[in-house]
Formats: C-alpha cells, sequence, structure tokens
C-alpha cells in the first residue's frame, strides 16, 4: 500500500523512527508550521523556523527515504502584534518555494478577534496563491470543540474559500458528522488526544460516500509509536477486509490530489 502523511511534525520524530516510517512504507510527507510557539519570538524566529523546515528537515526525511512537502504559517501566538504583520509581509516570498504546497497550520483554537483575524488574513493570502490549507481545530477533549469547529466552517464559507482546498484536521468523533457534512476535506488525526488507528479505519470504512474527502495525519508523531499510527490505520483497514484500491483512496489519492503533490 502506498501511504502519504498528510500532517506530521517531522521535528517531534527521532531519527530512527523516520527510518521505521519509510520501512512501514509511508513514501510522502507533510509537514506543516505547528499552530503554536511557546515563548515570545521575533518574526525572524518564525522565518527560521520556515527556513529550516525546508532546508533542513525536508533534506534529513528525505535522507532516510521519506519524500517531503511543507505547508507554511503564522502561528497562533508567541510573537508580538507587530511581528504579524511582518510575517504576513514576508509569508508569499516562502510560498513560492518548491518544496511549498500549502498554507498551514491555520485556523481557530479558541475562536478570539486575534485568531480570527489571523486566520482570514492567512485565508486571503492562500486564495491569492490559489493554494489549499491546513487548519488547526481544537482538539476533541476541549469545551470550546462543539463551539469553535463550526465558527471555522463558517468563517470558510463567509470567506468564499474553496471547501475542496480546505482540510479540517485534528478530527475528533465528537465532530465528525459537522465536519463530513461540510464540505471540506476531513482531516483524521491518529494522536494521542484525537483518534486512534483503529477509530480511523472504522470512520474510513463506514463513510464510503465520503472517500473522496478523507485524507489521514499521524500529527504530533510521538508517543505509543504515533510515527506509525498511519500504518496502523492502513493494517487495521486491510484487516477488516477494505481493497487496497480504496485504503489508497485515502492514504495516497486524495492527498496528492488536494495537495498538487509532485509525486509518482
Amino acid at each position: 500500500m502506498r501511504l502519504i502523511d498528510s500532517h506530521v511534525h517531522m521535528d517531534r520524530v527521532a531519527g530512527e523512527d523516520i527510518l521505521r516510517m519509510a520501512w512501514g512504507g509511508v513514501e510522502v510527507g507533510i509537514i506543516p508550521t505547528p499552530h503554536l510557539m511557546s515563548g515570545l519570538f521575533y518574526p525572524r524566529t518564525v522565518m527560521e523556523l520556515w527556513e529550516k523546515t525546508l532546508n533542513y528537515m525536508v533534506k534529513y526525511a528525505a535522507s532516510m527515504g521519506i519524500n517531503c512537502f511543507a505547508t507554511l504559517a503564522v502561528p497562533f501566538y508567541g510573537i508580538t502584534s507587530e511581528g504579524y504583520e511582518e510575517c504576513l509581509k514576508e509569508l508569499p516570498g516562502f510560498l513560492k518555494e518548491k518544496r511549498v504546497v500549502g498554507i498551514g497550520e491555520i485556523g481557530l483554537d479558541t475562536g478570539n478577534e486575534h485568531e480570527l483575524r489571523l486566520f482570514k488574513a492567512q485565508l486571503a493570502i492562500a486564495k491569492q496563491f490559489n493554494m489549499p490549507i491546513i487548519m488547526h481545530t481544537p482538539t476533541p477533549r476541549q469545551p470550546q470543540t462543539p463551539e469553535v469547529t463550526p465558527q471555522i466552517i463558517d468563517v470558510l464559507k463567509q470567506e468564499k474559500f474553496p471547501m475542496e482546498k480546505a482540510v479540517l484536521d485534528h478530527s475528533g468523533k465528537n465532530t465528525i458528522p459537522a465536519r463530513l457534512a461540510s464540505g471540506a476535506v476531513t482531516g483524521l488525526s491518529i494522536c494521542y488526544d484525537k483518534l486512534t488507528a483503529e477509530e480511523v479505519a472504522d470512520i474510513v470504512i463506514h463513510n464510503p460516500e465520503k472517500r473522496d474527502m478523507l485524507i489521514i495525519g499521524s500529527e504530533l508523531g510521538y508517543g505509543g509509536a504515533g510515527h506509525l499510527s498511519l500504518v496502523k490505520a492502513a493494517w487495521a483497514m486491510r484487516m477488516d477486509g477494505m481493497p487496497v484500491k480504496e485504503i489508497e483512496r485515502v492514504t495516497w489519492d486524495n492527498p496528492k490530489r488536494i495537495f498538487n503533490l509532485p509525486v509518482k
């Protein structure tokens, strides 16, 4: 089976675990900018993170057999208000790099005015560059999740962003129906605080009419063999009798199409 990990923070994965991902069949990865940077940083720090992703992490993963691309974004928190403006001004230049395939993580966590302004500003840039987006949404157990997830969907529609290019990531079971009904791509996130590999397999199996709008990511890539979570989900689908061609719709065909990946 061919596997694209549609959301993996490679900087959180040890070198030997990247090898295990490759041995397990992960051929391609998409590395998003994290939504949060701890502490107070200057705009240059954000740009150094973008440069590190493109000039180091992509090449490091390639040396172990995984062909990686990136989505870049301005994190929600961690820099001064003036710094956000500088980062938004510099972001378009970085989007021209050949390994950049989208913008993300963007979106909302608490849904406050700062997050909303930053979200809309980056949606506008994504529309300008005709790029897909990876959206951070609150994790399933956060109390604001039932309100903020529909708010994100409403903003996408208000801003007339093409839903087929919008990946609603960080899925949990409690918001799956709203995500599937939204018209956006549902990112099934295998992580300790979101979905298990078995839960992901179950969602794919029981929503055949929605399979063209489902993709899978291992998220942080740590904790409980998280680096192998996509491999485990594919294995679970196979063990439940799903044909390889159908598994590859969500593990290969869809992310390749949505992010316009130059892979064969």
